[in-house]
């Protein structure tokens, strides 16, 4: 690091100098190296995210909003496997019997396509969630 020279002054909340105590502490610094550590994350506007390196770019998601994305990502997997137990199940009665009877065959069609459309849905539904963080002026402004 540099040779800091210049000093900065601004006034806050009790709650907003504690709150800085508190995050500094936990994370070792002072309470000028936390200031610092902030002024350097790589925020933009996001009509010129030209203005930061590729890839650089920071947005913090709520405990609640990771939450809901991650139990439809594990809703995804589920779905995705009994879609794959079901193809698995016609493949197995071509190979091992010699045939498989056209009944079943669609019967395990149908449930994998079922699935795959409740996987699709869930798709949907996580790329919402990510398009209302990417949209949220809240992290840019």
């Amino acid at each position: 690091m540099g040779v800091y020279t210049c000093t900065v002054s601004c006034r806050m909340t009790e709650e907003d100098r504690q709150l800085l105590d508190q995050r500094a502490e936990s994370l070792e610094l002072a309470n000028s190296e936390a200031i610092r550590a902030l002024l350097r994350l790589p925020i933009a506007d996001p009509d010129n995210l030209a203005a930061i390196d590729e890839g650089s770019r920071v947005v913090v998601i709520d405990a609640k909003t990771m939450g809901r994305i991650n139990r439809e990502l594990v809703r995804w997997g589920r779905h995705y496997n009994q879609a794959v137990r079901a193809l698995n199940t016609i493949a197995m009665f071509a190979r091992n019997k010699g045939g498989i009877d056209p009944q079943v065959a669609k019967e395990q069609l149908n449930k994998a396509a079922s699935e795959l459309e409740l996987v699709q849905g869930s798709v949907e539904e996580i790329k919402d969630m990510v398009q209302a963080v990417h949209k949220s002026e809240r992290f840019w402004r």
